[in-house]
């Protein structure tokens, strides 16, 4: 989602110059430290909106709309890059695999605003991140196909109790992409699934909240939904403009039958637009 991975990479790439190299010969609070003006020199910065439609979570019959405006970040470093993508690392890379970092993650639901959750506790902000592998599986002209495999932990970011970790993702997917100098277009089919810890947090019901209408429900491990995404970028001078689009088709999941799971399809959307106005030295 381009909301949520600008603002991960955004905040990857604070912690990344907090994090320059001292040098000895100047201070690190100077404008003329040599680590900042070598980061500075390979960072662009833009600014954006964004609007997004989404579903509280896969399941639920409720959506909401944000806008928002966004701070934009790339970086391309030798083994790190931030960008629309989020962040990638690049821990192993042939000519046919990548082993790089999958960024994800979905936005939090105030359950006061959700009829069926109503009096359970708040989905927060959830993080997403684990190691991909990529395979190439063919390339020809400006078109490649690939194979992504993702095993990622989910993070739930509580304002109250930070970082808890509550559980794992695993999102096979086949991966097309097209590319012109000024065009992107990407689509993934694939598959996500996850473990009982996860899908007890969407999906579960503990005795505290159970009602007659919405009985204590232990989740399962397994398949949340198929899933078909798209997103196509076009660049005209400083200006990024994209869309987004998710479908997940939620019929064979393992849950269906939580009183938490009432719709078995999901449909997300989303637009922005990126203006950048610092771009990186090129050598």
């Amino acid at each position: 989602m381009l909301i949520l991975r600008t603002i991960i990479a955004v905040a990857f790439g604070a912690l990344l110059a907090a994090n320059v190299p001292a040098d000895d010969a100047s201070p690190q609070d100077s404008p003329d430290y040599p680590g900042w003006k070598e980061l500075w020199s390979d960072i662009t910065l833009g600014v954006g909106i964004a609007a997004v439609d989404y579903p509280h979570y896969p399941g639920s019959p409720q959506s909401d709309t944000l806008v928002a405006p966004l701070p934009y970040l790339e970086y391309e470093g030798d083994w790190l890059s931030i960008d629309r993508d989020g962040i990638q690392a690049s821990l192993f890379k042939s000519d046919r695999a990548k082993l790089d970092i999958s960024v994800s993650g979905s936005l939090p639901v105030n359950n006061d605003d959700d009829i069926i959750r109503e009096g359970m506790n708040d989905l927060e902000l959830i993080l997403e991140v684990g190691p991909e592998l990529e395979l190439k599986l063919a390339q020809w002209g400006n078109n490649t196909l690939e194979l992504h495999l993702p095993l990622r932990a989910a993070l739930e970011l509580d304002p109250s109790n930070g970082i808890e970790p509550v559980g794992w993702v695993f999102d096979p997917r086949v991966h097309y992409e097209w590319r012109t100098q000024s065009t992107e277009f990407e689509i993934d089919l694939g598959a996500y699934t996850a473990d009982q810890e996860y899908n007890q947090l969407l999906y579960g019901v503990s005795q505290p909240f159970a009602t007659l209408a919405r009985p204590q429900y232990r989740a399962k491990s397994g398949l949340v939904g198929y899933r078909l995404s798209s997103t196509i970028q076009y660049d005209v001078g400083a200006w990024s403009f994209l869309a987004y689009a998710r479908y997940m088709d939620l019929g064979s999941a393992k849950n269906t039958d939580s009183p938490l799971f009432v719709d078995d399809s999901y449909v997300l959307f989303g637009v922005g637009a990126i203006w950048r106005f610092k771009y990186a030295d090129s050598d």
